[in-house]
Order: C-alpha cells, then sequence, then structure tokens
C-alpha cells in the first residue's frame, strides 16, 4: 500500500510559512504559458476577490488591484519538495518525489513499526499536518493510483478498501492520459476510468495505443513499477524571495529567523553539525551581497548563527534593497556525543566558543586567535597566533615566562630592581642573523611587581611583566 500526499500550492503555501505577514495581502504566482502570463497558485484574500488558478494575468489584476504577483519557478517548487521529503525521511525511509507537487511514501514497512496500516497512516498524515500547507492524501495499492486520486479534488480517502471503487469513477480528464486519448475516449462515449478498465488488453492497445495499455495496467498493479526512492541531499540550501522590497536589516530578520529555523530542523533530523553558514541577499540593480558567519566550534542551533549575523548586521550596510534571500550550508560534520563532565568543563568550553564566536563576527576571524609559543628561546620570536579555542601544541620546555612582553624592551636602572631568580643565559639566533647574548633574570621592584630582566652589553633592560 502507498499514501500519497498531493501539494497543489506547495510554494505559495511554503512563502506564507516562511512570511506570514505576506498572506494580509491577496498574492499570487503566476507562469508564461506561450504568449501568455496565467496564475497558477493564489491564497484565499487572492481567492475572495475572483482570482482564480488558471486565469490570465491580466483579468486577475482587474479583479484584484492590489493583488501582488510573483513569477512561479518550477525549480523553487522542486526544492521545497526536497526539503518537505527530507522532514518526512525521519519517519520513512521509502518516499517516491512527483516533482514538483507529490510525495509517494510506501507503507507496508511501516506497519510493523507504528503498530498497523491505520496506526502508520495517522502518524504519517500527523507529521505533514504540522507544517501549514494545503494537502490531499490518498491511498491506494500502488503510487500512481494513490497519485490520481489524491490529485482530483473531492477523492482523496485514506481508507485502503474504498481506493479500488474510487480509482474506477475517476472521470477520462482525471485519469492521467494525453490529451489525445482523452479526446479519443470521449468521442468513443467513456466518461470514467472504469469503463476503459474493462476492455480487453488487445482491444485497449488497438484503439489507445500500447502507452495507455501500459498505463492502465500499472494503475491495476498487473505491471511491475521501478522506483527511484528519494535519498535526503548532503547539504542545505533553501531561498526566499521577498513579496516586498526590504531596505533594512531589521526587516530581514523574521524571514532570516524562519530559514535558520529550517536549518536547525534540517540538522537536527540528520544529527549533523555545521561550522559556517553562507548568507546571499539578492538586490534589483546591484550584485548579490554575500556574508559568511561562523562559529567557533560546530553546532547547529539556528539561533547562533543568527545572533553571530545580527553582530556583523552593524558593520555590514546594505547596498540596496533586499528582494531574495538564500541560505546555505556545504559542509555537515558528524554530531559529536558529549557525556556529562565534572566541574561543568563541557559547559565552560561552550561558552567559551560561544564568546569566541561572538568576537570574530564582530571584529573579523584574523582579529580574533590565541596565543602559542614554540622553542625557540628568544624572546618575542617564540610567539605566534594559532586558531582561536584551539588545544595548544606540547612544548618541550616549561620555563616561567611573563604574561606582558614590552616591545621594544625598555632601558631600566638596576637600583630600582631585587634580583629573585637567575641569571639564564641566552646566546642563539646565529641561525637567522637575529643573534642574542643575554643574561635574564626575573626581579621584584618597590611595588612588589614581579617582572623580567636581562643585561646586555653593559645595559640593563625591562623585557616584560609577571602577572
Amino acid at each position: 500500500m502507498w499514501l500519497y500526499c498531493h501539494f497543489p500550492q506547495l510554494l505559495l503555501d511554503n512563502r506564507v510559512r516562511l512570511q506570514p505577514d505576506t498572506n494580509t495581502l491577496p498574492l499570487a504566482l503566476y507562469q508564461l504559458q506561450g504568449s501568455q502570463s496565467v496564475i497558477v497558485q493564489c491564497n484565499a484574500l487572492a481567492q475572495e476577490s475572483g482570482v482564480q488558478p488558471h486565469i490570465q494575468t491580466v483579468m486577475a489584476i482587474s479583479l484584484c488591484e492590489q493583488l501582488q504577483l510573483i513569477e512561479y519557478v518550477p525549480e523553487r517548487e522542486q526544492q521545497v519538495l526536497q526539503q518537505l521529503a527530507t522532514r518526512l525521511y525521519q519517519w520513512a525511509a521509502k518516499l517516491i518525489l512527483y516533482s514538483p507537487k507529490g510525495i509517494a511514501i510506501e507503507l507496508n514497512s511501516l506497519s510493523q513499526l507504528y503498530g498497523g496500516l491505520n496506526a502508520t497512516l495517522e502518524t504519517l498524515s500527523r507529521e505533514v499536518r504540522v507544517l501549514p500547507l494545503t494537502v490531499q492524501f490518498a491511498v491506494a495499492s500502488n503510487p500512481l493510483a494513490a497519485k490520481l486520486l489524491a490529485e482530483y479534488e473531492g477523492s482523496a480517502s485514506l481508507s485502503p478498501e474504498d481506493s479500488s471503487a474510487r480509482l474506477k469513477l475517476l472521470p477520462i480528464s482525471a485519469a492521467g492520459l494525453s490529451t489525445k486519448v482523452q479526446k479519443h475516449c470521449q468521442a468513443a462515449g467513456f466518461r470514467q476510468l472504469g469503463e476503459l478498465m474493462q476492455l480487453p488488453g488487445s482491444e485497449v492497445g488497438r484503439q489507445l495505443g500500447l502507452d495507455t495499455l501500459l498505463h492502465l495496467e500499472q494503475l491495476q498493479g498487473r505491471k511491475q513499477q521501478s522506483y527511484d526512492f528519494f535519498m535526503p541531499p548532503e547539504s542545505f540550501q533553501q531561498s526566499l524571495d521577498l513579496v516586498t522590497e526590504i531596505p533594512y536589516w531589521q526587516g530581514l530578520l523574521f524571514p532570516l529567523k524562519r530559514l535558520f529555523g529550517e536549518l536547525e530542523d534540517f540538522l537536527y533530523q540528520r544529527q549533523k553539525v555545521i561550522q559556517q553558514v553562507d548568507i546571499e541577499l539578492l538586490h534589483r540593480n546591484a550584485p548579490p551581497s554575500v556574508i559568511s558567519v561562523s562559529l567557533a566550534g560546530p553546532g547547529w542551533r539556528g539561533q547562533n548563527f543568527l545572533s553571530l549575523l545580527q553582530l556583523k548586521m552593524e558593520s555590514t550596510p546594505l547596498p540596496e534593497p533586499v528582494i531574495e534571500i538564500k541560505l546555505q550550508a556545504s559542509e555537515l560534520l558528524n554530531s559529536e556525543q558529549h557525556t556529562s563532565h565534572f566541574f561543568g568543563a563541557q559547559q565552560y568550553r561552550h561558552e567559551t566558543l560561544s564568546l569566541i564566536g561572538r568576537l570574530q563576527a564582530k571584529l573579523g576571524n584574523p582579529a580574533v586567535f590565541s596565543p602559542a609559543m614554540n622553542d625557540d628561546p628568544r624572546p618575542g620570536n617564540n610567539e605566534f597566533p594559532r586558531p582561536a579555542g584551539e588545544k595548544p601544541p606540547a612544548l618541550s620546555s616549561a620555563l616561567k615566562r611573563p604574561l606582558w612582553l614590552l616591545r621594544p624592551a625598555e632601558l631600566t636602572s638596576i637600583d630600582l630592581w631585587q634580583l629573585r631568580h637567575g641569571p639564564e643565559r641566552k646566546v642563539c639566533g646565529w641561525w637567522d642573523a637575529g643573534e642574542v647574548e643575554r643574561d635574564y633574570w626575573i626581579a621584584q621592584d618597590k611595588h612588589r611587581r614581579l617582572g623580567w630582566l636581562y643585561y646586555e652589553s653593559g645595559q640593563w633592560y625591562l623585557q616584560g611583566w609577571f602577572s
């Protein structure tokens, strides 16, 4: 058995789901069909004014002067269908996409998991209805029959026992036949699909062609069909056309929040994490604005990325109003399962990475780093920046060194200091023309502060301060 979910206005419903305020306006999607512009999807406010699918755009505007028109792009509706299938994949593994408006779900393998066919249907239909999408359901013994039943207005049913009888009652216009075959059937007096099914196969093939015979055999389950099952994508990409142009960042926050919420659901269902997302803002008369947001450590919470993006907004003015938003995350990583740590060590690391991420968003990645040291014995030459939050490499020696180095070192008088530890002789640097020959001491001044002094060429210098 198969459950078919038909979404008659998927692209429009998805737009309203991501931008609920657009549903306060009469809204319609149009498409060029030949030389004419035709309405393909419209919301309830547009329908109240008389706007319906299949009418010309000129007539729709005459019926509703406030009608907001957006071009229908089948590829984008197909992307939405894939995103919906990815969401349903956690409940059912065998899915078939019928682009751009339908998904067929195999039921027999799920019956034992959910406790019978009725429980399976209830679970799947509930998960589909969680999203505010217009949907029509039907159940049949094969996906093609379920598809025709769901697409035909008023015949959608979740009763497997009724599917065979309902299929026979479908009008010829809803049987999935070509226009030429439909005209031939009508001329021969056939009005319902069941009348065709009663004909011998040889007669159907002779009068209506082998394609029609194959179609009828697949509908009745007498011909095995090959299926291309859906596999979730390895990256996240979603775009959103804005009904009205938005000139300020503040106006983009709500649709961005919805997109990041979609990203969070995607990552949670896949048990994946990411470290960077790319936001592309499209303008009408200017090149796209591309902004990358990176976390200090991999994560999956959409709010974390949105918070960092808000910090970048302050220093990234919009060159022009935005007409479309694209959100993309390509490099998906496996989610690490952490166990609890004593003294909240894991929470401490999470807070540290969160702080690093905010600083990077505010100051830029190059401005935020962690200090590290190598085995070069010369002060100033043994320091280098490493990625923020990265564990420092182990050193071969663990000599006491000051936290704050003075560059350049300051000339001082030994009368101001009391030597505590030393000397530590350094004769090195001949390998790169930076030769050093000094004696280093740890000393204390009258304020009981510890300094790092060295003696060279008859002079004392203050190299740095200990904390």
